[in-house]
């Protein structure tokens, strides 16, 4: 799919120019007004690539908003490297074999949990951290005598070449002895850090503190990083699905009929309508405020309950039963 040719629109347009072609178009062919489910999708996938630098970028450049297809093992992973890691308690390939050039070594990554309420999640925030990172002191380290500073032995066993942790350093290649910057070869440096949540961000993402997690502990390693969880906390009234917000409520049957005037609350200011505009209400359907959803591109989708007087009562119909 050209997703320039489904909004219509030139492969050089601007951002306002794209959010226009989708907006029309959105009104035009959205199933609540009468659309074709099936178009409204394509132009809904259009504005996803094209709304997105990256997949805008991707597919400008190599025709696919994923970009180019990778070669070679999935993931870049030598399976093999796997097998033998697995078998031999890492390390890679235990013999001889000549594999070519790898990069540096990266340390291992640190995971966090960061809880932030509903609201947070649709405004974006900022969270103000305070870390410590745990360093090793190269000013004062020394090379390991008996490994060279490798952080491994070789074993012959026979025809093969095992490979194992040094075990005079530890497998660190050397041994740092304390200093006047340090204590025992170790420093700590404490760190604070403004994290900025965007808006919209969803439960489950992951932000990337870059360089923050386990510290090289050989020189020319890189560090981890920390990995911050979004957890979402919910919310009284509202629920997320995608870019829409979804608000629900009680009527009574003679309301849902003759209208009522009602008030949604939302976090950009309350929304005051007349239900009457809908016409009779049917529990079944949602009813639609474009453009005030979770996203600027989302819907407010109002749900309705009624509650049907004296011995209908037993007849009201609720989406939690559904």
């Amino acid at each position: 799919m050209d997703p320039y040719q489904a909004l219509g629109i030139q492969k050089g347009a601007s951002d306002d120019e794209v959010k226009k072609a989708y907006r029309k178009l959105a009104m035009k062919h959205h199933p609540d007004k009468g659309g074709d489910p099936e178009q409204f999708k394509k132009i809904q996938g259009a504005y996803d690539i094209l709304s997105d630098p990256q997949k805008r970028q991707n597919f400008d450049q190599f025709g696919n908003p994923d970009g180019p297809q990778q070669q070679g093992f999935p993931g870049g992973a030598n399976p093999f490297d796997a097998m033998f890691s697995h078998m031999f308690g890492g390390g890679g390939n235990p013999f001889g074999f000549q594999q070519g050039p790898r990069g540096p070594v990266r340390r291992s990554n640190f995971d966090h949990e960061l809880r932030i309420s509903f609201e947070e999640s649709y405004r974006g925030t900022t969270r103000n951290l305070r870390i410590t990172l745990d360093k090793t002191c190269f000013s004062c380290r020394t090379k390991c005598p008996q490994c060279q500073g490798r952080g491994s032995i070789h074993m012959q066993m026979g025809p093969m070449v095992m490979q194992q942790p040094c075990g005079s350093c530890q497998g660190q290649g050397g041994v740092s002895r304390g200093c006047g910057a340090c204590q025992g070869g170790r420093k700590k440096e404490p760190l604070n850090l403004e994290l900025k949540i965007p808006a919209g961000v969803q439960d489950g993402n992951v932000i990337v503190g870059h360089g923050l997690g386990e510290q090289p502990r050989k020189e020319g390693e890189e560090p981890g990083d920390i990995l911050f969880h979004i957890k979402i906390e919910s919310h009284p009234e509202f629920m997320r699905q995608g870019p829409d917000l979804v608000w629900q409520t009680k009527i009574s049957f003679e309301d849902s009929v003759m209208g009522k005037d009602i008030v949604i609350p939302h976090f950009d200011g309350p929304i005051c309508i007349n239900t009457l505009e809908w016409g009779v209400l049917d529990p079944r359907e949602d009813y639609i405020i474009p453009f005030k959803g979770f996203t600027k591109e989302g819907r407010l989708r109002i749900q309705f309950q009624i509650v049907y007087p004296g011995k209908y009562a037993r007849f009201n119909l609720s989406r939690v039963q559904e």
